[in-house]
C-alpha cells in the first residue's frame, strides 16, 4: 500500500444549490422590510438580520462539513484496520 495520498477535486456542478421555500420565504420577508424601510436605522436591522442569517448558515455548513470529515476519516481508519489485520 502507498503512503501518499491523491488530492483530488471534487467539482459543484451536479450539486443542488435551489433554494427551498422557506429560503424564498424568508428573502421576500428581508426585502419587504428593506424596500418598507423609511430611515437608516430600520435598514440596520434589516443588515443585522442578514449578518445572523448568513453567520448562523456558515456556522451550520461549517458543523456539516466536520462531522462529514469525522465519519470519512473513521471510515478510512476502519478500512485501513482491516487491510493491514
Amino acid at each position: 500500500m502507498s503512503d501518499e495520498f491523491e488530492i483530488i477535486e471534487i467539482p459543484f456542478e451536479g450539486l443542488d444549490m435551489s433554494k427551498t421555500i422557506e429560503d424564498e420565504f424568508l428573502e421576500a420577508r428581508i426585502n419587504q422590510e428593506i424596500d418598507a424601510a423609511t430611515d437608516v436605522k430600520e435598514l440596520r436591522e434589516a443588515a443585522k438580520k442578514l449578518v445572523q442569517v448568513a453567520t448562523a448558515r456558515q456556522a451550520a455548513i461549517r458543523g456539516l462539513c466536520k462531522r462529514l470529515v469525522q465519519y470519512e476519516t473513521l471510515a478510512l481508519q476502519n478500512f485501513l484496520n482491516d487491510e493491514t489485520s
